[in-house]
């Protein structure tokens, strides 16, 4: 009996320190993978890198820039709506729908006074938005040299005077709202003027991204807030007024393809998810066209920017999408409305 209660006790022993074991590899392999993230994104820390994202190392192939002109179609669109939509749930900064809206270029300097940050930068969109009493710019940049980390990088200038003294009575008013369902996550808008959308990724990554930068002798503290946006379906992104992230969601799609690619009769399947996808972005996007938000032209434009994603990564070496991309093309040219 005595024999039986001993190893019933070693067992027990044996399971937690196999629990302890898993917990410290778990905690162990986040580390990893967080210190990946940083070494992927280290030109958030490098001040210089900041002020010019795409410095002269950063040689885009043929590839990149493609992918990248493919992005920034979704910034192009002929609706106005949509870019402040989006603006308003990252920045939360109430731009209203007669908010005066400007592609400017990247050797234009809208502010002497900040000749430093733009000077030498090369973004990929740069937008002007200004009403009555307020003026900003968004600077959008596209992370396309790894496919398996794509980003949207967006950094917010706020050109306004004395804004503080400015009361923007939808901002007061939800100061005293107990549920804030515009929130993309729970504390994640702040007065950061800088955010990281994560479209895919095989690395770990943090809600908040916190590091220091010495300027002039001083630690100042920075932090990103990341959306992840593989953690949102179709109606999520309709719940956040997000419709421009819909055909990026195709990478999500890409993800899923790759998963089923070598399984017996993938053909079929890949077809099925392939229509199931596109069924279910046009169904959202019929929605938010009853509301008057957007236009058929939209629409259209908004599923041809995605079968050029998905098409787009059927041309990449080393890539299940190659074998089926006859398939996927023949499937994808019924889907357009």
């Amino acid at each position: 009996m005595n024999k039986l209660v001993l190893l019933s006790e070693v067992r027990k022993g044996k399971n937690k320190l196999l629990e302890f074991n898993k917990i410290k590899s778990e905690e162990e392999e986040s580390t990893k993978s967080y210190a990946t993230f940083k070494e992927k994104f280290n030109f958030f820390q490098n001040q210089d890198s900041i002020l010019d994202l795409n410095d002269k190392k950063n040689n885009y192939t043929k590839y990149e820039k493609r992918l990248k002109g493919i992005m920034k179609r979704i910034f192009l669109l002929d609706n106005k709506s949509l870019l402040i939509e989006f603006l308003n749930s990252i920045y939360n900064d109430e731009l209203s729908v007669n908010t005066k809206i400007e592609y400017i270029k990247n050797k234009d300097i809208i502010n002497k006074n900040e000749m430093k940050i733009l000077k030498g930068s090369n973004y990929d969109v740069r937008i002007l938005a200004e009403d009555d009493y307020r003026k900003f710019e968004y600077e959008i940049q596209f992370e396309t040299k790894d496919d398996q980390n794509t980003a949207i990088i967006i950094t917010k200038i706020n050109f306004t005077n004395d804004y503080s003294n400015i009361i923007n009575l939808n901002n007061k008013k939800r100061e005293y709202e107990n549920n804030n369902e515009l929130n993309l996550e729970k504390g994640s808008k702040d007065n950061s003027n800088r955010f990281l959308i994560m479209l895919n990724s095989n690395i770990e990554v943090p809600d908040v991204y916190e590091f220091k930068t010495d300027i002039e002798g001083e630690n100042i503290d920075n932090k990103i807030n990341i959306m992840k946006s593989w953690k949102y379906d179709f109606k999520q992104l309709v719940e956040k007024n997000i419709y421009l992230l819909f055909p990026m969601k195709a990478l999500d799609l890409r993800t899923r393809l790759l998963s089923i690619g070598q399984d017996a009769g993938s053909k079929d399947l890949i077809n099925d998810e392939i229509v199931r996808f596109f069924k279910d972005m046009n169904r959202y996007l019929s929605r938010v066209k009853d509301e008057d938000i957007i236009t058929d032209k939209d629409i259209n434009e908004l599923n041809l920017i995605a079968i050029d994603l998905l098409t787009h990564f059927s041309k990449e070496k080393n890539n299940i999408c190659v074998d089926i991309k006859r398939d996927l093309e023949a499937t994808l040219k019924y889907i357009v409305v």
